[in-house]
């Protein structure tokens, strides 16, 4: 009798400690829409990202512009993805190897592709003479973060980026 509700203790306990942490995973972040043009996300970014002041004021520096046709294969490496907004940053003189590219995706469905599609194109010595450290590529929903620079910008503009999912 004992062994029997020892297994059945064993089972609901099972049961519950999955629940937990079926709920503690990770947020969905496809569901999630963020809010505003990719411009005012870029904004967001800038103002929150944990960065030095030197890197802060090099970033509200930088030229914030929708991406024009022909500056798609440059900015992107491609020219295949479909995108209702955008935004790039970029420095005036390209001695920082570093562009922050926002992109809409018009088909949520193919946010994915997109995302696939920026990372075989990535070339993060195109600047010819220095090289970024690191190429992130992230979505919120419908909303791509991609960021070729030094890896510590880098990370702290895409950890500003994901906490904007809350």
């Amino acid at each position: 009798m004992l062994k029997k509700r020892n297994i059945a203790a064993a089972v609901i306990l099972s049961f519950l400690i999955s629940i937990l942490f079926t709920g503690c995973g990770k947020k969905e972040i496809d569901n999630v829409s963020l809010e505003g043009s990719c411009h005012n996300i870029l904004s967001q970014l800038y103002a929150t990202a944990d960065v030095d002041d030197t890197v802060r004021e090099a970033l509200e520096n930088y030229v914030a512009m929708e991406i024009p046709d022909e500056n798609q294969e440059y900015l992107l490496g491609t020219t295949e993805i479909d995108f209702t907004d955008s935004v790039a940053s970029v420095p005036m003189v390209n001695v920082d190897p570093y562009q922050c590219v926002l992109l809409r995706v018009k088909d949520p469905d193919k946010v994915d592709e997109a995302k696939q599609l920026l990372s075989d194109n990535a070339d993060p010595r195109k600047w010819v003479c220095v090289e970024a450290e690191s190429v992130i590529i992230e979505n919120v929903g419908d909303v791509i973060l991609y960021i070729m620079a030094e890896q510590k910008t880098a990370e702290a503009v895409r950890n500003a980026f994901l906490a904007l999912q809350q």
